[in-house]
């Protein structure tokens, strides 16, 4: 195979969002607390864990309705308060963290490839990956917020795609999620590999379009991983 373009999930991959995962669940079990629904720190990273490896798309909406069902007004409330939650903290106090090693594996890259951001992000983030010195690696610099779509949606692909020229069959992406990454890629007839990072990583195949083509551990391992993908 002949390799073109990479395309390249943000959060994850690129960027530490650890930190902004520890944040959401503190303030949820505060929120149930509050609420009279006292869930302890391990007793709600059991139920996340769980959702998670459901390939949930939103595992902790989906804790919140664990705890709140059969009332749908209950839960509607709570996870509107989380939201409303998670937009005031990205806006105010997330710092964006450039994983270690990200930088130089992304220069070695883009010496052979093309490469694309393919991140559910903010467009101000890119103002962090600029700062990073990583931005200009990029061909395709636009993120979710600009693009007016978002993953799994497959129209954020195709769009992608057509924006660099570059037919499914000749494009690889990379990210760290199953359901939003590597599912979506392989319907559409992409190579796909995984980044075992973060909380998704414990993420099960739920079918076979699940699994990827390649998994790894950084993206420091990226580039041998393609080497090998086109010489197979």
């Amino acid at each position: 195979m002949t390799i073109r373009a990479v395309l390249i999930d943000v959060g994850g991959p690129i960027l530490d969002e650890d930190h902004e995962y520890a944040a959401w669940d503190s303030f949820l079990v505060e929120l149930l607390a509050q609420e009279g629904i006292p869930t302890g720190e391990e007793e709600l990273s059991r139920l996340v864990l769980a959702a998670t490896r459901r390939c949930a798309r939103n595992p902790r909406s989906f804790l919140l309705w664990e705890l709140c069902r059969p009332d749908v007004a209950r839960f509607r409330r709570l996870r509107d308060a989380f939201r409303e939650f998670q937009r005031r903290h990205l806006a105010e106090h997330y710092v964006p963290r450039l994983r270690p090693g990200a930088k130089e594996a992304l220069e070695e890259l883009s010496e052979r490839y093309t490469l694309a951001l393919a991140g559910n992000q903010p467009a101000w983030i890119k103002g962090a990956l600029e700062e990073a010195g990583v931005l200009d690696l990029f061909s395709w610099q636009l993120v979710s917020e600009e693009m007016g779509v978002a993953k799994p949606d497959m129209l954020f692909f195709h769009m992608i795609l057509d924006g660099l020229g570059v037919s499914p069959k000749d494009a690889v992406m990379v990210g760290d999620r199953l359901d939003h990454d590597i599912l979506p890629a392989r319907l559409l007839g992409m190579y796909a590999v995984r980044v075992l990072v973060g909380p998704y990583a414990e993420q099960i195949p739920i079918s076979p379009l699940h699994c990827p083509d390649r998994t790894i551990g950084s993206l420091e391992e990226l580039p041998a991983a393609l080497e090998a993908m086109e010489v197979r």
